[in-house]
């Protein structure tokens, strides 16, 4: 498979075996309103019973990813990951409850590098290889802070080849780079990126963080762009879980493990969302335009999230209160500035992509008629077909003309579905 370049539009660039194509014209078509509708017919449900086995016994609702050959790869609330066959049959665990090779207190990610299977521990983000009969390997040991308190999260995965994508913790970032000030930031494809300084952000001030590529064993990293730390409600007393909107740019490690792909956008202005495939060393490998339309936020839902954001606030409000803490003297307009509000809906909420070169794309903001409507772009970038996911489901992983989600039940019970994605009208 490969991708088209952007600096040599007629030439073809091979870069890896599963690279996800992107072609460097703007697309003709807009993201929800072109391309014809097929329709999710559901094939398969695991996990919604009173009575399931172990490994489809969820606590919550699990992680989901798929491998090229369509085995899924669950991880739930338990330190492992369980294995199942495409039509959903337990085949092994991966990993497991301990302090050994290849075992955890918690696993926090989990992906695939060529054809072994890595997990992360939660917190340290020490990462543990396995091979494909889930044998343990070896462990790769993470030296950086832990990923516990807000300021101190950070992101380290592991690429193909020894390279690794990474996102520092609130505490290395440059308060200078956020919206008011600038920083150097280099040639975002050259590895001439910025040089930050290490440094705590003042009252959690909005900064942007570096996305980065580079060998694992070394330090020197290329960075291929800058996203918001995660602030979403800023007071004195500490940052809250409320986003009213999603922040560009998303990203995805490229299934396979070759590469980065992003979803960016102008936040203030999203008539268009530009992916990007970075190669492992932070190269620009390639790129598509989708255009959007632009849907304004209306002054009563802007009041209305400004509204859940001083209710969130005003617990922690009261407790500093009781405590003798500073609080803010006006709560609203802290919430308000804290929530990065913009003038129009974000175009996407979340996207994946898949082995087969397809990149499904959720609209952020469906009409009446859709809870959640997902377009799918074809290996040529172009829109492939839009579908509907079925009412409190989300889709997860792809593969071919069968698509994978997560659910839960009146009860909240989770569980997983499968789909096939057929013409519309067909499901019997």
């Amino acid at each position: 498979m490969t991708i088209h370049s952007r600096v040599r539009p007629p030439a073809v660039v091979a870069v890896a075996a599963t690279t996800v194509a992107f072609p460097t014209a703007r697309a003709a078509a807009q993201l929800v309103t072109d391309a014809e509708f097929r329709q999710a017919c559901e094939v398969l449900r695991l996990g919604d019973g009173l009575d399931v086995p172990e490994w489809l016994a969820f606590s919550r609702t699990p992680a989901l990813k798929l491998d090229p050959s369509g085995r899924i790869y669950l991880r739930g609330g338990d330190p492992q990951v369980a294995v199942l066959d495409p039509d959903g049959g337990f085949v092994r665990y991966i990993g497991g409850e301990g302090e050994g090779p290849g075992e955890f207190s918690h696993v926090g990610g989990f992906g695939f590098v060529a054809d072994t299977v890595w997990l992360q521990h939660l917190w340290e983000l020490h990462i543990a290889f396995f091979d494909s009969a889930g044998e343990h390997i070896r462990t790769e040991m993470d030296r950086g802070l832990p990923s516990s308190a807000p300021s101190l999260r950070r992101t380290s995965i592991p690429l193909a080849r020894g390279y690794g994508f990474y996102i520092p913790p609130i505490t290395d970032a440059d308060p200078a780079s956020g919206p008011s000030g600038g920083t150097d930031t280099g040639d975002e494809r050259s590895g001439s990126g910025p040089r930050l300084s290490i440094t705590r952000a003042p009252e959690f001030k909005r900064v942007k963080l570096p996305m980065l590529v580079g060998l694992r064993s070394e330090e020197a990293r290329d960075t291929l762009a800058f996203g918001y730390n995660f602030t979403a409600m800023i007071t004195p007393m500490g940052t809250h879980g409320h986003e009213p909107f999603v922040t560009p740019p998303l990203y995805r490690i490229h299934p396979n493990g070759e590469g980065v792909v992003t979803a960016d956008w102008e936040p203030d202005h999203p008539e268009e969302v530009i992916l990007r495939h970075y190669d492992l060393t932070g190269g620009l490998a390639g790129e598509a335009f989708i255009a959007s339309r632009l849907r304004r936020v209306s002054p009563g839902a802007r009041s209305e999230f400004i509204d859940e954001g001083v209710e969130m606030a005003e617990r922690t409000v009261e407790m500093a209160r009781r405590y003798g803490g500073d609080v803010p003297t006006n709560l609203r307009a802290a919430v308000t500035e804290g929530l990065l509000l913009y003038d129009y809906f974000e175009p996407i909420s979340s996207f994946f992509p898949t082995h087969d070169e397809r990149v499904w794309l959720r609209d952020a903001a469906p009409s009446e008629d859709y809870e959640a409507l997902w377009v799918v772009l074809g290996p040529d970038g172009e829109p492939e077909f839009r579908v509907q996911a079925p009412t409190g489901i989300i889709f997860k992983a792809a593969l071919g003309d069968r698509v994978w989600g997560t659910g839960s039940t009146e009860l909240d019970v989770p569980f997983i579905v499968l789909y096939q994605v057929i013409e519309q009208g067909e499901c019997g």
